[in-house]
């Protein structure tokens, strides 16, 4: 059964920036510091976990447990010292609720200043990896499971390039990294769950520190008070239509 975990969990890791519904949120204050937190909402897993694993299932226990990303950084490979640094100020929170068919995953990430941001996008696939890796069940991992190469792991925000500054916020298509990747292994699995009707959601929330001057962006809806920015997708918007991922902001 462990491994079964272990199994389904790897498949919400490969999914981590869109399986089933990820909310990312990008909050601003007005002194340039901020919080980013992602929400992975896995826990339509769960309901497939109960139908391979019956009875056994029972036997999972609830889980509610915050992981410091301090005690992890060191072993995160391929960091800089700076992206150490910001992380080390973040955690990660797992829940795990059997009988109320709950999966959520809640990364929280607090940033200095707008720049670090980009540091941080850079970073979270590999903060995810190290999390999956440490926990309940991974040491009971099949042989050859537990070394399953998480850089080929694509998720959109992959093919998109960012910018962000303390007066824009910019997310434009990389027609590139776009035309050579939205064809490998991954994103072709992606693909064939959009077309049996199971999209994939990801939501994006911006809060900014005052309102907005300009924003654009097939997709990005304002508040009445112009300072929060929401903008909700789909995987197939990203195969049929990336640019409803873009957007510009200026504030």
């Amino acid at each position: 059964m462990k491994k079964l975990i272990y199994s389904l969990m790897l498949g919400g890791l490969v999914l981590l920036a869109g399986c089933f519904e990820t909310t990312q949120e990008i909050t601003i204050n007005k002194d340039g510091t901020g919080v980013f937190k992602s929400t992975t909402d896995l826990s339509s897993l769960l309901g497939l976990l109960k139908q391979m694993g019956g009875d056994d299932t029972a036997k999972i226990k609830n889980t509610d447990t915050t992981i410091l990303l301090s005690n992890l950084s060191d072993s995160i490979t391929g960091l800089t010292p700076r992206q150490k640094k910001i992380i080390n100020q973040g955690s990660m929170n797992l829940t795990l609720n059997m009988q109320d068919e709950k999966l959520l995953i809640k990364l929280n990430l607090p940033f200095q200043k707008i720049e670090d941001l980009q540091i941080l996008k850079e970073a979270v696939p590999k903060i995810s990896a190290a999390v999956m890796n440490k926990l309940p069940g991974t040491d009971q991992v099949p042989g050859g499971m537990g070394g399953a190469d998480t850089s080929k792991i694509k998720s959109f925000d992959n093919f998109f390039d960012v910018t962000f500054s303390d007066k824009l916020m910019l997310k434009t298509l990389n027609k590139e990294k776009y035309a050579s990747g939205k064809d490998g292994d991954y994103m072709k699995t992606l693909q064939q769950l959009s077309g049996m009707g199971s999209p994939v959601k990801a939501n994006y929330i911006i809060n900014l520190p005052h309102a907005a001057k300009k924003v654009e962006g097939k997709a990005a809806k304002l508040s009445d008070d112009k300072k929060q920015i929401t903008i909700a997708v789909t995987s197939d918007d990203f195969f049929n239509d990336p640019s409803k991922f873009e957007y510009r902001i200026e504030y």
